[in-house]
C-alpha cells in the first residue's frame, strides 16, 4: 500500500517547515555600538542589535556568556527588520570586552525557541576621558602642554600665569 499524495504532501511540508527554522539557515543579526565602540570611561554606549522581520526576541552575549537580560524586539520603522537596544550606563574595565548579538524566532514560553546564529564580534573598548578643553587664551598646538599665547594686550608664549 503506497502512501496518498495528501499524505506525502504533509510530510514534504512539515520537513520545508523544519528545515527552515533550523539556526544555520537563520540570517545572522548585526551588532553595532552607538555613538560607537570605543568610549570613555564613564560614558554610556548603546548597542543595538539588528534581525530580520519576525525576530521576537534578542540576547546579548559578552565573552560567550548571557550578558543582560533579554529584549523583546521593537520594530524599525520603513525598514523590514526588527531591533532591539541593550543600554550600558556607564562604561569601565568590567563592560569592555567582546559582545555578540543572537536573535530568536519563537517565544519564551515555549520550551525550546529557535535561536540564530552569533552576530560578528563587536569589540567594546574604554579610553580615559578626552583630554579637556585648552586653558582660556589663544591656544596654539606647537606649544607644550600647558603653554598658551596669552592676550589680547600682552601676547607672548609662556606658561600661564597663576
Amino acid at each position: 500500500m503506497s502512501p496518498r499524495p495528501s499524505t506525502l504532501l504533509g510530510l514534504v511540508l512539515c520537513l520545508v517547515q523544519t528545515i527552515h527554522m533550523q539556526p544555520w539557515a537563520l540570517p545572522i543579526p548585526s551588532l553595532r555600538a552607538e555613538p560607537g565602540p570605543v568610549v570613555p570611561r564613564g560614558r554610556p554606549v548603546t548597542l543595538l542589535c539588528q534581525g530580520p522581520a519576525g525576530a521576537k526576541f534578542f540576547r546579548l552575549e559578552k565573552d560567550g556568556r548571557d550578558a543582560y537580560p533579554d529584549q523583546k524586539s521593537v520594530s524599525q520603522d520603513g525598514l523590514q527588520g526588527t531591533e532591539a537596544r541593550f543600554h550600558i550606563p556607564s562604561v569601565s574595565e568590567d563592560t569592555t570586552g567582546s559582545y555578540f548579538c543572537r536573535y530568536s524566532i519563537g517565544y519564551m514560553w515555549q520550551n525550546s525557541p529557535i535561536w540564530s546564529k552569533r552576530s560578528e564580534p563587536l569589540q567594546l573598548q574604554v579610553t580615559e576621558e578626552a583630554v579637556s578643553t585648552p586653558p582660556s587664551g589663544w591656544w596654539c598646538p606647537a606649544l607644550s602642554p600647558g603653554q598658551a599665547l596669552w592676550g589680547p594686550g600682552n601676547v607672548s608664549a609662556g606658561v600661564r600665569p597663576p
